[in-house]
């Protein structure tokens, strides 16, 4: 049994060292994943990643994104999770057609 819930046909496309992989994103407790080395990487709001030298190229996905007070993304509204900034979603996003 996971605790990390797949999110159907939402993909990060993320590059370490020069490589680039398409990953699945998940949620755990509302935050935002993607599925890499065996495990999971948390996504900040700037496409960081919780592991050193791992970013995000894009997001394909069309789930309203917040982040927290210490700018991971999160797909919960709440009163500590704020809207991500139209200028930051845009970075993110991949364009509808790429979708």
């Amino acid at each position: 049994m996971s605790y990390f819930q797949e999110i159907e046909g939402d993909v990060a496309i993320i590059a370490s060292g020069g490589v680039f992989k398409q990953a699945p994103l998940y949620t755990l407790d509302g935050n935002l994943y993607a599925k890499a080395s065996g495990g999971f990487v948390r996504i900040t709001a700037t496409g960081a990643t919780s592991k050193d030298k791992m970013y995000v190229v894009k997001l394909v996905t069309n789930l309203p994104l917040f982040k927290d007070t210490h700018g991971r993304l999160t797909v919960v509204p709440g009163p500590k999770n704020k809207p991500l900034a139209q200028e930051q979603v845009q970075k993110l996003i991949a364009p509808p057609s790429a979708a």
